[in-house]
């Protein structure tokens, strides 16, 4: 089963909840016909639309608008990054409540994961520090949800954890008052503390742009595709067309095509695809950081 990367999104803001319903009815429907596209609620009631590149979305949005029972405004796109972090740490976390009584500890370790790795936990415990009177499967899950939970949002620009695993190192608990839910709490808490202070990191989307030209436009679709960040992985003649295969930032492709076509006098074509996950450069200039616009 190949799995879908969605790097862009855009949220549609519906002007009630009829309009609400008809939107994500329109929606779903595309949805159905296209499954690199996938649709959910936003936090104050826009529809969040996401895809896997700029023309797909605008694509989307040019259907719906030319539906006139279809009335929303549409936000600001957004590209969609990842966070990591780059050093390990370990953290000692206690939570404690009295109404209802609970109690957890928990010492964790943070490490970076290899690119693509996503999210892993393990419990490495001895085995007499592991809670008695929670079945070991139940601890298991409780460490997980809480995980997953905090990783929901990282602690750089709120964007999806990634390539990092969290494994439990210790546990402290009570009898009575110490539950899956109290170290569900516990796991969620602790990695939300811990992250700061682990070196967290900006994750960019990289593209596979592969640009088809006449060969007079070569040099100028090359020094363009540097100037995007890009870096030329293949140059192939066929003719007098060159196809140049280049890993670009897909912060900087706003408009790519477009470009591409004015640039070669309407002769050239490309194709991209997500291929990874790099980290962010440290000096990244903050006009380039800008997110991606869709154009009118």
């Amino acid at each position: 089963m190949t799995v879908v990367t969605h790097v862009l999104s855009i949220p549609l803001e519906p002007g009630d909840a009829r309009a609400a319903e008809r939107l994500r009815a329109s929606l779903e429907a595309v949805c159905a016909e296209d499954a690199t596209l996938t649709v959910e609620d936003g936090p104050t009631g826009e529809v969040i639309l996401k895809g896997i590149s700029e023309p797909q979305l605008e694509w989307v949005i040019g259907y719906l608008q030319r539906q006139p029972e279809l009335a929303f405004q549409v936000g600001m796109p957004e590209v969609q990054y990842r966070e990591t972090v780059t050093r390990t740490l370990e953290w000692t976390y206690t939570h404690k409540e009295s109404d209802p009584p609970q109690f957890a500890v928990l010492r964790i370790q943070l490490t970076p994961l290899i690119r693509g790795a996503g999210i892993e936990t393990e419990i490495r415990c001895p085995s007499d520090e592991i809670p008695t009177h929670i079945p070991l499967a139940d601890f298991q899950h409780a460490i997980d949800t809480g995980v997953h939970a905090a990783c929901k949002a990282g602690v750089v620009d709120g964007f999806p954890l990634t390539d990092l695993q969290v494994v439990i190192l210790d546990a402290g608990w009570h009898d009575t008052d110490s539950t899956p839910e109290a170290f569900e709490i516990a796991a969620r808490l602790a990695l939300r503390e811990a992250l700061p202070r682990a070196r967290p990191w900006l994750l960019e989307p990289m593209m596979v742009v592969v640009a088809l030209t006449p060969e007079e436009f070569m040099s100028d679709v090359i020094t363009d595709l540097g100037g995007r960040r890009g870096k030329v992985q293949n140059l192939a003649m066929h003719g007098s067309i060159a196809a140049i295969t280049a890993l670009v930032p897909f912060a900087n492709l706003a408009g790519y095509d477009n470009d591409l076509r004015a640039m070669t006098q309407r002769r050239g074509a490309s194709t991209m695809a997500f291929d990874h996950y790099s980290e962010v450069p440290p000096r990244l200039d903050s006009e380039e950081a800008l997110p991606l616009r869709l154009r009118a």
